[in-house]
């Protein structure tokens, strides 16, 4: 008998959990602190449900946790509020153990509209959702609404495991007008900074580059710093950039970075050293001495502590079939996987490069999927192939024709690759706009569809989740004032794109170069953290 959950049992049970929750506004008219999940949507104008007067955290160490602290002001407006988070006191000894952080985020919201793109049909609310955290400053809050702190724990290796006690420090102005005490509980257990599954997302180097306009360009080591800052973040929050981090052949469609949707390079990514039909992008550029993998090295040597074992460095295009492509492409690129693989090979890690066949092919690509497959093959005999698939008969018609399958979570039983799974080939999974139904990472959708895509992954015993974008910011990029960073409000001016709100990014950027996390992104982590 098979015991395990299935996907929509799992949904429905978590569904009902969180519709039965009781909301309570406090009856208090004075200044109100409560504590509530970080898998909990909080919605400034509506009471908030099941909320606690008291916050107990249980980590291992190397591992993050998440909570909210909710300032709710029920008489009048609080203005020039802040939160400050204390160190954290050993119960038993009594001693400050510095080592354990505490970070704290104002939990910024987005404005939905009734027009909004939604292949579901109709969002349950239309107005402000909570969604990217914003940097920690003074903020106001109006009367009978709330305003959520993000609060995130950290122990690092070597926290003496035991119980701790924190406390957080609400102020007005220069003064302080209350507190509430949590507390931490470290277990004797590390967490491996390598991490077990095989995690992938996109993350373009263009979409970055356009924002922040780094000098000396795409191609310089401030740039280079830039990438890296964003792409240990993601990896810290289990889902690096390994689908296009070392991607030096890109296929695709040439787009404009205000685009989102597409997996094509920007004009910037491009090497014009190749002309203009090159298809050689960011991280590889050409020397003298031929293609020049420099910075695709020192991006190597970033990740592989977190357990860099499956990545892309090439990408098909995904519209034109074998026999419209020129055949000089297919020559070039050749000659290109070739000195990438040579070089891989030196490092040991060939065996972990894969070319990223046409994404999402219908009926009428799968001839081409097969050339292209069979293509790679006669490169190199050794270098594999990732075809991601939202046709649930393509697992069947190109049995063979691939070494990993990705597949969408909600297509993963009709698609039967699970009887691949169970024959030992790679089997990955993840979600996208189609199919919509949940769980999904869309911002009008409940924070424990994020959360429990770790969850099913473990169960199910896939190798890893895949999502496609971190950073399609579409109409977003290049603006710095989409969020009053200085200001008393959390309303942001962040536009939504031609897909639904939330699809396509994870991570907003900051005033700084920072990457900034959301509400998903943070439950999605702790969802893998969990499994």
């Amino acid at each position: 008998m098979d015991h395990r959950i299935r996907v929509p049992d799992l949904v429905i049970i978590v569904s009902f959990l969180l519709l039965n929750a009781i909301p309570a506004w406090p009856a208090s008219s004075r200044l109100e602190l409560s504590f509530q999940s970080s898998a909990v949507k909080v919605f400034q104008d509506e009471p908030t449900p099941g909320t606690s007067a008291t916050e107990e955290v249980s980590i291992a160490r190397d591992e993050y946790r998440s909570f909210q602290l909710l300032v709710a002001a029920q008489g009048k407006d609080l203005h020039n509020v802040t939160v400050n988070a204390g160190p954290l006191i050993a119960e038993k000894s009594a001693k400050t153990e510095p080592r354990i952080q505490v970070n704290l985020s104002l939990v910024g919201y987005v404005l939905t509209h009734a027009d909004d793109r939604r292949p579901w049909g109709k969002a349950t609310k239309i107005g402000w959702w909570p969604d990217p955290l914003l940097p920690n400053r003074p903020f106001d809050v109006a009367a009978r609404q709330t305003q959520p702190v993000w609060v995130t724990v950290y122990a690092p290796a070597g926290t003496p495991p035991g119980t701790y006690t924190g406390k957080l420090s609400v102020m007005m102005g220069n003064r302080r007008v209350a507190e509430r005490s949590y507390q931490v509980e470290v277990f004797n257990v590390t967490l491996p900074k390598e991490q077990v599954l095989r995690n992938a997302a996109f993350m373009p180097s263009g979409n970055l580059e356009a924002q922040y306009k780094v000098p000396g360009g795409i191609n310089g080591k401030p740039f280079l710093h830039l990438y890296e800052r964003w792409a240990r973040f993601a990896y810290e929050h289990h889902l690096g950039p390994a689908f296009d981090m070392l991607m030096g052949w890109n296929q695709t469609e040439l787009r404009k970075p205000l685009e989102a949707g597409s997996l094509g390079p920007t004009p910037d990514m491009l090497d014009q050293k190749f002309g203009p039909a090159s298809h050689v992008t960011w991280p590889v550029r050409w020397s003298p001495k031929g293609y020049d993998f420099t910075t695709a090295d020192q991006l190597i040597d970033m990740a592989l502590p977190y357990g860099l074992k499956r990545f892309c460095i090439a990408i098909f295009d995904r519209q034109q079939t074998w026999e419209q492509q020129d055949p000089k492409t297919h020559a070039a690129m050749a000659k290109f996987l070739r000195a990438y693989v040579a070089l891989l090979k030196k490092r040991g890690l060939d065996k972990y490069a894969y070319v990223y066949n046409a994404d999402e092919p219908g009926p009428k690509m799968w001839p081409t999927v097969k050339k292209n497959y069979e293509f790679v093959k006669s490169v190199d005999p050794q270098l594999k192939t990732w075809l991601c698939l939202n046709n649930v008969k393509g697992v069947r018609a190109l049995d063979g024709f691939t070494d990993m399958w990705d597949v969408y979570i909600r297509q993963f039983d009709q698609s039967g690759v699970a009887r691949n799974l169970q024959a030992g080939q790679p089997v990955i999974w993840g979600l996208c706009v189609y199919p919509h139904e949940h769980p999904n990472l869309f911002i009008e959708y409940p924070a424990m569809d994020a959360r429990i895509v770790g969850w099913l992954t473990y169960v199910y015993g896939v190798s890893g989740f895949e999502y496609w974008g971190l950073n399609q910011w579409g109409p977003n990029t290049g603006r710095k004032d989409w969020a009053p960073f200085d200001e008393g409000s959390t309303h942001t001016t962040w536009q939504r794109t031609r897909w639904p709100l939330g699809d396509g990014w994870l991570l907003y950027p900051g005033p700084h170069g920072e990457p900034l996390s959301s509400v998903r992104f943070e439950n999605l982590r702790d969802g893998f953290e969990d499994a």
